[in-house]
C-alpha cells in the first residue's frame, strides 16, 4: 500500500470524475434479516454514535459531535459499566471506532458534516480492558484527503464525511457517508498506516451503495478479524464483502443484507461472532436509542488473510537504527526493504533472525519482505 506523509502535492483535479467512472456496483446476492430489541442504551448514550464489542455482555459506545471525550462501557440489561475519559482529545465529532488484533482502539473523530473541516484525527489507545484507569492519552492519527481541494467543496462534491473506519492488516480503512447534492450513492474508501503522525490519505476505491440517502450513506463499519468478513451499515441494510484479494474489499464477493423492519437512526455495527452482530442507534430527544441483535442467516465464507502476523515479527516499530527482525519459518529467504513506491533500498539473504541496520534511511514508512520459492511475506514499519 502506498501511503504518502504530508509533504507538498499535486492533487490532480479530475481525481473525482475518475473516481465515479471507475467505481464498483457488484452486489450479487440480496437476503433479509431481522433486528431484535437487546435493550435500551444508557442514558449517557443518547447520541452513540460507535461501537467496540468486548464480549456477548460488554459493549463500549461514545456520542458524537460536540458530546464529552469519553467512551462507555455497557452490559446487555443497559447498565453502564465504566466510563473512560481521553484526556488529550475532544470530540469535535466521533462517529465510529474499531480494534486491531493486537488490543488497540482507534476512535474516529473524521465526522464532516458540511465538508468543511481541515482537522481530521483518529485517537490510538489500548484496549479499556487490559487496564482499570479511568483515563488514558492517546496516540493521535491526523490526515487529510488528497482529492478534497476546497472547504466546502461544491454542494455536487461533498462526498468527505467520514463516519466508518476499521482496522485490517496494519492500515486503517475510512469510509465516506455521501452528502453530495444530487446525491450519488457512493462511499470512497481511504487507507492510512495506524501509527501517530501526519498524513495525506491515499484513495482507493469507491463503491456503489445505494440510489436514496436511506439506502445509500454509510454510517458504521465493521470488520471480523477471525474470517476477514467487511460490513458496511446504513440506515435500511447491511453491506458484506468477502472472499475479496489482499485488501480489496471491493472486488470480493458481496451480499446485501435489507432489513425487514426500519428502525431508527442506525449509527455504529460490530461483530460479536462470526454471523452474530450487535447495532445501535441514535436516541430521539432525550429518549436513548436501543441496541439491537442481527443474526446473519448463514456462515460467511472465509476471506484471504494475510500471513505475515503469524509468522513474521518487526522490533521495535517504529525503529531508528537497528530493525529486529524474526521469522518462526525456518527456510531461507531473500530479505528486501522498499519504500511505498516500490524503489529496493536493502537486499540480503535471512533466516530466523537478525538485525538489520535501518540508521541511514529517510524517515517515513517502509515495507519489509521475507521471499523464496514457495513463500512470500511482509510487513510495514516505521523509521523515525
Amino acid at each position: 500500500m502506498k501511503y504518502l506523509v504530508i509533504k507538498s502535492l499535486l492533487i490532480p483535479v479530475l481525481l473525482i470524475a475518475v473516481l465515479t467512472a471507475n467505481c464498483q456496483s457488484a452486489i450479487r446476492d440480496k437476503q433479509s434479516v431481522n433486528l431484535r430489541h437487546i435493550c435500551r442504551l444508557p442514558d449517557v448514550l443518547t447520541e452513540s454514535s460507535g461501537i467496540a464489542i468486548e464480549g456477548s455482555n460488554r459493549i463500549w459506545s461514545h456520542e458524537d459531535s460536540g458530546n464529552a471525550a469519553e467512551i462507555y462501557c455497557f452490559d446487555t440489561t443497559g447498565n453502564l459499566l465504566r466510563t473512560l475519559t481521553i484526556e488529550n482529545a475532544d470530540n469535535i465529532d466521533w462517529e465510529d471506532m474499531t480494534t486491531d488484533n493486537e488490543e488497540t482502539w482507534y476512535i474516529g473523530d473524521a465526522g464532516n458534516n458540511n465538508c468543511i473541516r481541515t482537522d481530521l484525527a483518529i485517537y490510538k489507545i489500548p484496549d479499556p480492558e487490559t487496564f482499570t484507569g479511568n483515563s488514558v492519552t492517546a496516540g493521535i492519527i491526523r490526515f487529510n484527503l488528497p482529492d478534497q481541494l476546497s472547504f466546502p467543496p461544491p454542494s455536487s462534491d461533498r462526498n468527505y464525511d467520514i463516519e466508518a473506519i476499521v482496522w485490517h492488516s496494519d492500515s486503517l480503512f475510512l469510509f465516506t457517508k455521501d452528502r453530495s447534492n444530487p446525491f450519488t450513492g457512493i462511499t470512497k474508501m481511504y487507507v492510512l498506516p495506524d501509527i501517530p503522525g501526519n498524513y495525506t490519505a491515499r484513495l482507493a476505491g469507491s463503491f456503489l451503495i445505494g440510489n436514496t440517502p436511506e439506502t445509500g450513506r454509510i454510517t458504521s463499519a465493521d470488520i471480523n478479524h477471525h474470517t476477514g468478513e467487511l460490513i458496511l451499515l446504513t440506515n435500511t441494510k447491511l453491506v458484506s464483502f468477502t472472499n475479496y484479494p489482499n485488501n480489496h474489499f471491493f472486488d470480493g464477493d458481496v451480499t446485501e443484507y435489507t432489513f425487514t423492519s426500519i428502525p431508527g437512526q442506525n449509527e455504529s455495527i460490530g461483530f460479536v461472532s462470526t454471523t452474530k452482530l450487535y447495532m445501535t442507534e441514535e436516541g430521539s430527544g432525550s429518549t436513548e436509542g436501543y441496541l439491537y441483535e442481527i443474526n446473519l442467516p448463514k456462515p460467511q465464507a472465509i476471506a484471504s488473510l494475510d500471513a505475515s502476523d503469524k509468522f513474521l515479527m518487526l522490533y521495535p516499530n517504529p525503529a531508528k537504527d537497528q530493525l529486529r527482525v524474526s521469522c518462526s519459518l525456518t527456510d531461507y529467504f531473500k530479505l528486501e526493504i522498499r519504500d511505498l513506491e516500490g524503489r529496493i533500498f536493502i537486499q540480503q539473504t535471512f533466516s530466523k533472525e537478525t538485525d538489520v541496520n535501518i540508521g541511514y534511511l529517510e524517515p517515513d514508512i517502509y515495507l519489509l519482505i521475507l521471499e523464496n520459492d514457495s513463500v512470500r511475506i511482509s510487513k510495514r514499519f516505521l523509521k523515525f
